[in-house]
């Protein structure tokens, strides 16, 4: 197409064609963000868009205001929709289903996440080519010599940016894997393959054996990441008051569902997330069915009602549905979840119930599965206002820091029991406190390792331990719930309170280990060859940035 014609074209479209500016604006932005990598660029898409604007319509329609203003909502519509496509956020339909299924937030939540979208560099960027799109707007050659390089370089988008058609089919692995396998596909058919012939089996503890107690705090939303942003560090006292210690602990995903899932079937290997959800898990995978099995009196206990996303539900399908409920009946809350309706309690009040519960009964083993959400993101304090216009991180040091201090509090009451206890300190998954541009701040969709790797501690308490400095035991290679499982069955069967309790030397060398994989709603996130890989809702496999995984 010579220059003159795409004048005529342009002159007659934009006759009838309002918001020039904006059009030229809304494709220089999208420019802007697949350069800086928030986006990628569907290159036919965004082409036959460009050229559906600047069509001209026909001259018996385009005398009409109703077919004016429609194409106008029509175009704005389909170029939202089409920015959508383009982000690494999930396809809408399914965003909106589970939002549906889980639960609103918020308004107040709803503005504040929204916030974390927008940046210094990309409100400065945006106004530059503000003045740019009005400048060419104004300039009708400009315009059209604007409009002309988009059309040409729409296609040399993705090669400026690195982002070149091959690197979403094909990605350049580094030779660290063994058994032939370079391909990221088969790596992962052959890691669930593996992983699902591996079962812990769970023997009676002899008679002799010194019984104790295990304590299962799952908490939501506390990574090495969000610990790092804080400046708190693995040298902190309350992460050194552990026996045993993971530093590179993959919770496998970014939600709460699916990690109670995984924690409460980890007497299997690790699964894909389809597989987790189908409703056939063997009795053999259930943690807390199988520790019921050899004697282990169950308890549940939540800082909240369980209610959101139906959390209850899922914890009694998944190997609790025996348990007895320690319910927040009768108590006043302390904080709102951040739907700004679901109360929550006090997690030292919660375990003060529990702990009076366990006092009177006779039960010689007891387990308790409890889960905190005071952590997740938009959770506030009761009556506190303006929460949503406070800094994220402080709120969060504040938060958290009364969480652990209740958690320490609790240890403190258990050692006065006397009674045996391990206890297991489990993040979920993390708060994801600060975003890039993969990924906003808050967003978990995409389970990146700085959301899935997560602090574990295992801490003995009884009087063979209240009263000697810990030597703590750390296992720093790749771990995953199939570790506590079998760790909790080597106890069960050999009692660390016993006098031949295995050494811990040989329990972490031991450990099973599990390499990273993970995953939420289709969207994977594997390491392999040294480089984390992502398989998307493109359905390509690509090799992720430095500056994707911050």
């Amino acid at each position: 197409m010579r220059m003159r014609d795409f004048k005529k074209i342009y002159e007659k479209s934009t006759a009838e064609l309002q918001f020039v500016a904006g059009w030229i604006f809304y494709f220089l932005l999208k420019f802007y963000l697949v350069v800086k990598g928030s986006i990628r660029l569907d290159i036919l898409l965004n082409l036959l868009f460009l050229i559906f604007v600047l069509l001209p319509a026909p001259a018996i329609l385009s005398r009409y205001r109703v077919f004016r203003y429609g194409r106008n909502v029509l175009n704005i519509a389909t170029a939202l929709l089409l920015l959508w496509h383009d982000s690494w956020l999930p396809p809408l339909l399914d965003a909106g289903s589970f939002l549906s299924q889980q639960g609103m937030p918020s308004f107040e939540y709803a503005i504040s996440f929204m916030g974390g979208y927008f940046s210094m560099s990309l409100t400065a960027a945006s106004i530059i080519l503000v003045l740019i799109s009005l400048l060419a707007q104004k300039y009708k050659r400009v315009s059209i010599l604007v409009l002309a390089v988009l059309i040409v370089t729409i296609p040399l988008v993705p090669k400026f940016s690195g982002q070149s058609q091959d690197t979403y089919a094909k990605v350049e692995l580094q030779p660290a894997e063994a058994a032939d396998i370079k391909d990221p596909g088969k790596y992962l058919e052959s890691f669930y393959s593996t992983e699902s012939e591996r079962v812990i089996m769970f023997k009676k503890p002899g008679s002799t054996s010194p019984a104790f107690d295990i304590v299962v705090l799952h908490v939501c939303s506390l990574s090495w990441d969000d610990l790092k942003e804080i400046g708190t560090a693995q040298e902190d006292p309350f992460f050194k008051q552990f026996d045993y210690f993971f530093t590179n602990f993959n919770t496998a995903t970014g939600y709460s569902g699916p990690a109670v899932v995984r924690l409460l079937q980890s007497n299997c290997g690790q699964r894909s997330h389809k597989d987790i959800h189908k409703g056939d898990t063997p009795n053999a995978c259930l943690l807390f069915e199988n520790l019921s099995s050899v004697g282990y009196e169950p308890y549940v206990a939540m800082s909240h009602d369980g209610k959101y996303g139906d959390f209850t539900k899922i914890v009694k399908k998944n190997g609790l549905n025996k348990a007895i409920a320690i319910t927040p009946d009768n108590l006043n809350p302390e904080a709102i979840f951040f739907d700004g309706k679901s109360s929550l309690y006090s997690d030292y009040t919660m375990f003060k119930k529990w702990f009076d519960a366990r006092q009177a009964s006779r039960s010689e083993r007891a387990t308790l599965y409890y889960n905190t959400v005071l952590l997740h993101a938009g959770s506030h304090w009761v009556g506190e206002k303006k929460w949503h216009n406070r800094d994220k991180h402080e709120q969060f040091k504040d938060v958290s820091s009364v969480l652990l201090k209740d958690i320490k509090k609790f240890i403190d009451m258990l050692k006065s029991s006397k009674r045996n206890t391990v206890l297991i300190f489990l993040p979920e998954h993390g708060r994801a406190l600060t975003g890039s541009s993969f990924q906003a701040a808050d967003l978990r969709d995409i389970p990146l390792p700085k959301i899935t790797k997560v602090p574990v501690g295992v801490k003995l308490i009884g009087p063979k331990f209240n009263d000697k400095t810990v030597r703590q035991n750390v296992i720093s290679k790749p771990a995953s719930y199939f570790a506590l499982s079998w760790l909790l069955s080597k106890f069960v069967e050999n009692s660390p309170f016993g006098g031949n309790a295995p050494s811990p030397e040989d329990i972490v060398f031991k450990m099973p280990k599990t390499d990273f994989v993970s995953e939420h709603e289709g969207r994977v996130i594997i390491e392999m060859g040294g480089s984390y890989l992502y398989h998307g809702k493109d359905r390509k496999w690509i090799t992720l940035t430095p500056d994707q995984l911050k």
